[in-house]
């Protein structure tokens, strides 16, 4: 009977731990500015597609999400893109892309320009928030470069008041320090714009986790995995 007893009560100290673990939630130096727009949606939850419409909403926004944005209606309305303008949309997995290729454009003879933008969102295990990334991706000839917009930016949605935060990405466990490789990738002795080490996030389109390569030039290391363990990421 002893035994029963023991096994029930380590069963409800576990039950007990995983409800804590559950309702732990950021703390208040993670929320860093908030966005103006608020996500409206219809149905129970936002999808991802709503997070974009609301980044487009901003009244301030880049040359990136000016053009995106043009690109977004003409995609909305079923109207036929540039052939350098494509997109990937996939609601069931809260993944987005909007990728341009100059080489595939007639009248863009000057330079072979490839860049991405990128969009998730991963569930909260708090149940309360939702942590959204947003990553813009710049290549030329092959080779990644730090473009004026390049770079990863992480935010935090509000379930209860549907408003996006900027998140503070080393509190959250995603910051990636390029000065970190500069000293292992050997340099050349003429400067180019591809002596910058540049870090290059992938977010998921399936599955939880960031992978990260490093590049300078021809140059990549790989092996760097952000974890994703519900609340933060983890680097493996």
């Amino acid at each position: 009977m002893k035994k029963v007893i023991a096994i029930i009560f380590t069963a409800l100290l576990s039950l007990s731990s995983i409800s804590a673990y559950g309702q732990k939630s950021y703390p208040k130096d993670m929320f860093l500015y908030e966005l103006e727009p608020v996500v409206t949606y219809k149905g129970k939850a936002p999808k991802i597609t709503n997070f974009l419409e609301a980044f487009l909403a901003q009244d301030e926004t880049s040359e990136v999400l000016w053009h995106l944005s043009i690109c977004w209606n003409h995609y909305l309305q079923g109207e036929p893109q540039e052939p350098c303008v494509q997109f990937t949309v996939d609601e069931k997995n809260g993944y987005i892309r909007y990728t341009f290729d100059s080489s595939l454009c007639d009248d863009y003879d000057d330079a072979n320009d490839y860049f991405y933008h990128e969009m998730c969102y991963w569930n909260c295990s708090d149940g309360k928030h939702k942590i959204i990334a947003e990553n813009n991706v710049s290549m030329m000839d092959g080779k990644y470069y730090l473009g004026q917009y390049s770079g990863t930016l992480f935010y935090i949605y509000d379930n209860a008041t549907r408003k996006i935060y900027t998140a503070d990405d080393e509190l959250l466990g995603a910051y990636i320090d390029a000065e970190d490789f500069k000293s292992s990738f050997e340099k050349g002795d003429e400067m180019t714009r591809y002596d910058e080490t540049v870090v290059v996030y992938h977010l998921p389109q399936q599955g939880k986790d960031i992978t990260v390569d490093i590049y300078n030039g021809s140059l990549k290391k790989t092996g760097i995995r952000l974890a994703w363990d519900g609340m933060y990421f983890k680097r493996q």
